[in-house]
This record gives structure tokens, sequence and C-alpha cells, in this order.
């Protein structure tokens, strides 16, 4: 593990300064402003019904940011540990959580993913919002698997890479996202898995991501919303009846069980 930290201290460097000039810059930032809109509703209807009651579990959240994923499973009634590579975001982060008053249900840290200063089976789910593709993932599927209670689970929320569109929409914005990072493929996602036995995942936003689009073109939330009851109505038809066409969305939950 030390040599693999080693090779892995450029790209920390590389997340680490993205992240914490991000923070630091613009507290309320785009994918916070993103997801508080409303962002693409089906995964998170999706997402919480897997998580389902969380009240008195212990949490660990995976890559926390600025912490909005955070303070939602503190007022959920879980016991939540957060990290984050980034200084500047766990700032924001304490400083959010003393506002809302649950700063006594959370225990913020600075670390990278790929070594985690946790105890062996220490929680009973472990947490993430667009981080696996940010890290090493056979680091971390060991680091994850390594800190999981048995039978524990991990949920995931992350971009795909096999839509064509989005990729050339990633391309042409690289000052959203750090050069390190890159969308997992399926393979990826399988990969991921073996450290469990297996990964599922399930795809997300294909039309609707036309919805997003119209939010950063526009910022009206109302276009988006309205545009998002017609394109998430399609999108639910299209994924029920042609489940191949999960692979091309923007987005997937991925979920492991120890």
């Amino acid at each position: 593990m030390p040599q693999q930290l080693e090779a892995l201290r450029e790209r920390h460097d590389v997340e680490r300064q993205f992240h914490d000039e991000k923070a630091a810059s613009a507290h309320n930032s785009d994918q916070r402003n993103f997801y508080s809109a409303g962002g693409v509703d089906s995964i998170w209807r999706a997402y919480w019904a897997a998580l389902g009651d969380i009240q008195g579990k212990s949490v660990l959240d995976f890559g926390c940011g600025e912490g909005w994923s955070t303070l939602a499973y503190a007022r959920n009634g879980a016991a939540v540990y957060s990290f984050d590579i980034s200084s500047e975001s766990v700032r924001n982060l304490i400083h959010d959580a003393t506002r809302a008053g649950v700063a006594s249900c959370i225990h913020p840290a600075v670390m990278a993913a790929e070594a985690l200063g946790y105890p062996d089976e220490a929680f009973d789910l472990v947490l993430g919002v667009s981080i696996l593709h940010h890290v090493d993932l056979d680091c971390v599927g060991a680091e994850i698997a390594r800190v999981l209670k048995p039978g524990g689970r991990a949920l995931f929320i992350e971009p795909l890479s096999h839509n064509w569109l989005l990729q050339l929409f990633r391309w042409l914005t690289p000052a959203r996202r750090t050069p390190t990072e890159q969308p997992m493929s399926v393979e990826q996602i399988q990969q991921f898995g073996k450290h469990f036995g297996e990964a599922r995942f399930q795809g997300h936003a294909l039309l609707s991501t036309f919805s997003q689009g119209l939010l950063w073109a526009t910022g009206s939330k109302w276009i988006f919303l309205k545009s998002l009851l017609v394109t998430e109505a399609i999108d639910q038809w299209l994924l029920r009846f042609l489940p191949f066409l999960q692979r091309y969305c923007w987005s997937a939950i991925i979920e492991v069980r120890k």
C-alpha cells in the first residue's frame, strides 16, 4: 500500500488543489446548486429508496466534498463519518454542520480515499456521490471492503462513460473537472465489484440529460423542472423496456454488499 500511495501522490495533489480552489472560491458550487435544484430526481428517489431507514446506522460519507450529503444523512438520524482530500471542503462542511445544528452527529476528516484511517468493519454503510471516478478503484475497493461490517453495503452515484454526446460535452468543458478524473465504464464497475463478489448498477438520466443542459444554458430552474417532467417520463419507459440503454445514461447507482 505505501508504494501504491506514493505512485498516486501526483494525482492526489491535482485533486486536492482543484477542490480546495473550488471550495474556497464558491461555497455554493455548481454541483451543490444542481442537486439542490432537484438534479436528476429519478437518481435521488432511487438512491434514498435503496438506502432505506438509516436511523442509528454508522455511515461513511466517502469523499464528502462540501458535505451537503453528510448533512442529509445526519438529519436522517445516522452517525456520520465523512472525509475528503480537500481541507477547504471539509472546513465548509464543519461550518455548515454547525449552522444546521448537526455538528455533534458528524465526524469529518481530511484524508485520501486509498488509505482510510478507520478500523476494520466499522460501518454499516459506505456512501458516495461522484467520487469513485476520481480514485484508484483497486485500492479503494479493498479499503471499502475492509471498513464495511459483514452484511454492510456501499452505494455510489457515478457518471458513466459510454454516451458519446456526454463525452463530447465533457471534452468541451474541461474546467468543470480535474484532468485526472474519468467517468466509469461498465467494465470498471464490474472490476470494482470483484472486491465484493459483484456490483449491481442502475442507469439514470438518458434523455433527461438534455434537461440538465437547459439548466446550464438558460439558468432557469422553471424551464429545467418542466422539461425534466417530460424527459424523465420518457427515460422511465426506455430504461424499463430497453435495459441495454442503461450503460448510455449520464449516471448510475452502483451497489455492492460485503
